[in-house]
């Protein structure tokens, strides 16, 4: 086949689609993907890409680039950058040929906009695409208290509709995403199927918790507000266990200092520990002492249907085999109950949340199937191979298709 990726973002900043392009290079597919100029990691343009840098090839997949502006900081400046890439991407997807590829595959990451060269080349060509949802508009908005009365979210609702409707396939990563497309954004139910989202199974050699007389907790990812590290915070300044604990938290984000901040205000700064981003190589070394993996997310009342989210971390959490205690709802919490690798309690409730935490600490032998019901589960559904040989079959039919 000859795949056509969209994505504002790639290599080499870090995100899974690369993965995805060069297995799907391995498979023996030929893939180009159309993105944007790197600046996800440092919010700067590298130097030798500002000076034109365009057209590359890495690890077998060619990769063309458009110019945009870079993110810097701050909202205003985010949003320039999405617009950027909406308009160069569009405007490069109107004047140059595509007419040889088999099928579209766009990687909607937010925002909607990037879907958008996709849709062009589609209805130019008449090539069959595979949209993969990532974070679901216009629901996204909410997290910016732009709600359904705002006469912007009517306006990028009709874009929604008309974005998702001209997929092929819809691919969800959460099953609640399914009936938010189909109410609000009419999209057929026979054209969604479920693909979570693969994880790269830890090499863990150990999966013994320490013997240490101190039971260590871990979360580890993205600190921001979706994140809702302050109800964990909160959480532990409620715990009553005389048992000595530690929360360990790696990660960097938007409310990293002020998750520091409401540690000191809350006093529990002997049970926080702040230990910034590390490599995700190092976490092989560091699960192993770990008793069991946190999660906490918004509440849908707080974040709109985004709260239905798989985030990316249950999966790499899964795969290292330790009992997972969340305040989640939605597509998360569904899962962890499933799998029986952990317990859940609402989003958002701390008191909830800080008994659950107690009665680990005080009953952690009674948690010990919880890992292994993890592994199993996750071999079975997030496992790399499995989720890209039924990616890679959904594109094989498409590309299938005949054009009319």
């Amino acid at each position: 086949m000859k795949i056509l990726i969209t994505c504002q973002y790639y290599w080499p900043d870090n995100f899974l689609i690369n993965e995805i392009a060069e297995d799907l290079v391995k498979r023996g597919n030929k893939v180009t993907v159309l993105t944007g100029l790197p600046d996800y990691a440092t919010t700067k343009i590298p130097k030798e890409y500002k000076l034109g840098r365009r057209k590359e090839i890495h690890n077998g997949v060619e990769i063309i680039r458009v110019p945009i502006i870079a993110r810097h900081h701050g909202f205003i400046m985010r949003v320039i950058n999405y617009l950027s890439y909406f308009i160069s991407s569009s405007i490069y997807a109107k004047t140059h040929d595509f007419n040889d590829y088999d099928v579209i595959y766009a990687y909607q990451l937010a925002p909607i906009l990037m879907v958008n060269p996709g849709m062009i080349i589609k209805k130019k060509y008449n090539i069959p695409m595979f949209i993969y949802v990532l974070d679901l508009w216009p629901d996204q908005m909410k997290i910016w208290h732009v709600n359904e009365g705002n006469p912007i979210f009517k306006l990028v609702l009709k874009y929604c509709q008309k974005a998702y409707g001209s997929g092929d396939i819809v691919g969800i990563t959460s099953k609640p995403f399914e009936n938010y497309l189909i109410s609000m954004c009419n999209v057929n139910k026979n054209k969604i199927v479920y693909l979570p989202q693969h994880s790269n199974k830890l090499e863990i050699k150990n999966l013994k918790n320490s013997k240490n007389d101190i039971v260590n907790f871990i979360f580890a990812g993205n600190i921001g507000q979706q994140q809702n590290i302050e109800c964990l915070i909160e959480s532990v300044s409620l715990m009553n266990t005389k048992k000595r604990f530690l929360v360990n938290i790696y990660g960097e984000g938007t409310s990293f200092e002020k998750c520091k901040e409401y540690t000191k205000e809350l006093k529990v700064e002997d049970k926080i520990k702040f230990y910034g981003r590390v490599p995700k190589n190092e976490l092989t070394d560091i699960y192993p002492k770990m008793d069991a993996f946190l999660l906490t997310l918004c509440s849908e009342n707080e974040i709109g249907f985004v709260a239905n989210t798989v985030p990316a971390k249950l999966q790499s959490y899964m795969s290292g085999g330790k009992p997972i205690l969340a305040a989640i709802d939605g597509g998360a919490k569904d899962i962890i109950n499933e799998s029986k690798c952990g317990v859940v309690v609402p989003s958002g409730n701390a008191k909830e949340y800080a008994k659950l935490l107690d009665d680990f600490v005080e009953n952690k032998e009674k948690y010990k199937d919880c890992g292994k019901n993890a592994i199993k589960y996750f071999e079975e559904n997030f496992e790399k191979k499995k989720v890209m040989d039924r990616l890679e079959k959904y594109l094989n039919d498409l590309s299938n298709k005949e054009r009319v």
